[in-house]
Formats: C-alpha cells, structure tokens, sequence
C-alpha cells in the first residue's frame, strides 16, 4: 500500500471523531475542513480522498464537487448520509464515490474507505477465498462468481465469509450473532436465519447446498 491523503469534511465533532476511528491504522495523513470549505471550492483534487459529511441534503456538495471534477481535479468522494436523504440521493457521475449511512458499523466504514482509497492493491492470494466457482475476496469485500459479481449486502458477505473461512464447523446463531455484528449488536437470532435466505439465494441452488442448517445449533458451510 501506499500512504493516501484524506480530507474529512464535516461540521460535526462526534462524526469526526468517529470518521478519525474508522482510519485508525491506515496509512493516511488526515486534514480536517468544515462543510463551507468543500462549498467554497477547496482544492480537493490535491487529496487522495475527500469524507463529506452531507447530513439529509447532501446535494448541494455533490453538485460543488462535481463542478470541481469538471474543471479537470481527479477526486474521490466518500458520502455520510443521514437515511432520510436516501430517496433524493443522486452520486456525483463524473467522480469516483461511495456512501454510507450514519448509524452503521465503524467496521463498514473502514471496510469502504479502503476501497477508495487502495482499490485492487491490498489483495493477495490469501485474500482470496475460492468455493467452486465463487471467489471471495477478503480485501475489497467482494464476491464474484462465473457470472459476474454477486451483490451481496456487507453483513450477507461478512456472514458468509465467516462461515465460508471457517468449514465443516457448526456455529450457533448467537455466537455468530457475537462474531459477525458484534458483542453490542442487541437483535434477535432471526437475524441470522434471514440473512442466510438471503444469500442462498443470492448463491444459486448448488452452493446454496452446501450452506447447511443444523437443526438444534445453527448453520455450516460445507467446505
């Protein structure tokens, strides 16, 4: 990897604060703005990322930005959007970008943010998981099979390949609920029973197979 600049924008100190987390480890130089200086044209194109914090009307940067990129600045763009926006949310077309929004997991973030900023450098072969002819891949979060990418949700992906890394082991739901959302998730186990449908089918019968319920316990990929 190479060391990336970031420029987090954002006029909340508890979001920045928590973007800041979210980059802990990552070899980056992080410089701090307020929402008026992206508006106002700051030279984001001498950053190698650029984290907005848009709230519930984030077009009004969007549209800056893309002013900015169609003056010639390469930029990337991460988005913090409040749920309420999503309806009216429309991503910047002349520009790299992602979005999230407030409220999800630190590990989601960071899990984003590294794609932006590293995108294809932090694979190896052992970030790659191959089950028949589906590959994961542990670094960029992403599945493909031989029919394209498989558009996996990040906790489909992360519940899978978790089980996927695991084989030929049955896990209960609770203990995935702890290894997978976390000691502070507060949900039921049915979570888990919903988030393994989804991803059957999402798999396709032939691998769907080999995601096994054990009745009793939980749930185990047959490796």
């Amino acid at each position: 990897m190479h060391m990336r600049s970031v420029l987090v924008a954002t006029n909340d100190d508890y979001a920045r604060a928590w973007i800041h987390r979210a980059m802990t480890g990552m070899d980056v130089s992080i410089e701090n703005t307020t929402l008026d200086g992206v508006s106002q044209g700051i030279s984001v194109g001498d950053w190698s990322l650029v984290i907005i914090d848009g709230g519930t009307s984030p077009q009004q940067v969007v549209d800056s930005l893309e002013n900015i990129a169609s003056l010639g600045a390469a930029v990337r763009v991460f988005l913090l959007v409040e749920e309420e926006a999503l309806p009216r949310l429309r991503l910047p077309v002349r520009i790299v970008s992602d979005f999230m929004v407030r409220g999800s997991s630190s590990e989601e973030m960071s899990a984003r943010i590294r794609m932006l900023l590293w995108p294809g450098e932090e694979c190896s072969d052992q970030d790659l998981v191959r089950v028949g002819d589906l590959v994961l891949n542990l670094a960029t979060y992403q599945a493909y099979s031989s029919e394209g990418p498989i558009d996996f949700t990040y906790q489909e992906y992360s519940l899978f390949a978790y089980l996927a890394t695991h084989p030929n082991r049955a896990y209960s739901r609770d203990l995935l609920l702890k290894r997978v959302w976390g000691q502070d998730y507060f949900g039921g186990t049915r979570t888990v029973d919903v988030h393994v449908r989804r991803i059957r089918s999402k798999l396709g019968p032939e691998l769907a197979r080999r995601l096994e319920t054990v009745r009793g316990v939980g749930y185990l990929w047959n490796g």
